[in-house]
């Protein structure tokens, strides 16, 4: 996997769909989609190695804002490790394109703001400890390595947490009474971020519009491989369902804001809450 494409995760990891060796270049071997990277990056601010929020986070994006409340804690593990992968999507496609700078942020935030998020679910179900990789990967992107070096730590971090996710049962992850909560529960941290990243009608803060790129991204990726079991339950929701996610994707046409930005928040929010109206029928 090269830096020269980005991370898309699975959501609910390998077993959430059962892929055959055609689709292995797609979904890989940790159950990851890759897609051409756009060429653009966008900015972003320094911050202290792998840490300041320590093992314990800091409440992070999905904390503060309460989107993922009311989902069990296996369902709030499950998004968290995405919104991780969200990071290491945008992430990755900055460092690609050289804006190391840009990259750095969403390197320190799956450390900052979600690591800790996981812990309880970690020591409950013996899941070993992964911020050690998380930390040296943070480090290597803060001393501008060749990115070579980090696409081989990003491909560890990976496996980690595809280990983390298979501690929840296959069956589990694959109903969509599951695992549709969750990518509800993305969704709404996407609108949080995306809100965040305004001042007026203005996109002021580049790194929150990442963020909720690269979670509207993960979410995609859920809804994606979920598609053929949602589309035998009830198809023309399933179809709603897709067209409304294409939707929502045209909201970031590249990784760098533009000033003028395709949708308000409020027009992301009202577009989030039509895919979460559309996903009660599928569950």
């Amino acid at each position: 996997m090269g830096l020269g494409a980005y991370v898309l995760a699975s959501g609910a990891g390998t077993a959430l769909a059962q892929t055959s060796d055609a689709d292995y270049s797609l979904h890989g071997k940790h159950g990851v989609q890759m897609a051409q990277a756009a060429t653009h990056g966008g900015h972003g601010g320094e911050g202290g190695e792998g840490g300041e929020g320590g093992e314990g986070g800091e409440g992070g994006e999905a904390g503060e804002s309460q989107a993922l409340a009311g989902l069990s804690k296996e369902q709030a593990y499950l998004a968290n490790i995405s919104m991780i992968r969200g990071h290491l999507n945008v992430g990755n496609e900055l460092y690609a394109a050289g804006k190391t700078n840009d990259a750095l942020p969403h390197f320190l935030h799956p450390v900052e703001e979600l690591y800790g998020e996981l812990k309880e679910v970690m020591d409950e179900k013996k899941v070993p400890a992964f911020k050690s990789d998380l930390d040296k990967l943070s480090g290597m992107v803060k001393r501008k390595v060749p990115a070579q070096q980090v696409q081989e730590q990003t491909e560890v971090v990976l496996t980690r947490l595809t280990e983390a996710t298979s501690v929840i049962p296959a069956n589990t992850l694959s109903d969509p009474a599951f695992a549709l909560p969750v990518v509800v529960g993305v969704l709404r941290t996407v609108t949080d971020e995306y809100t965040e990243a305004f001042e007026g009608d203005t996109i002021a803060n580049p790194v929150e519009y990442q963020d909720s790129l690269g979670f509207a991204r993960v979410a995609n990726a859920m809804v994606e491989l979920m598609t053929p079991a949602l589309t035998t339950k009830d198809a023309d929701a399933a179809n709603q369902l897709r067209e409304q996610m294409n939707t929502l994707l045209t909201t970031w046409p590249a990784v760098t804001p533009a000033k003028k930005a395709v949708r308000s928040a409020s027009e992301v929010s009202a577009l989030v809450s039509r895919i979460e109206f559309a996903t009660a029928r599928l569950r």
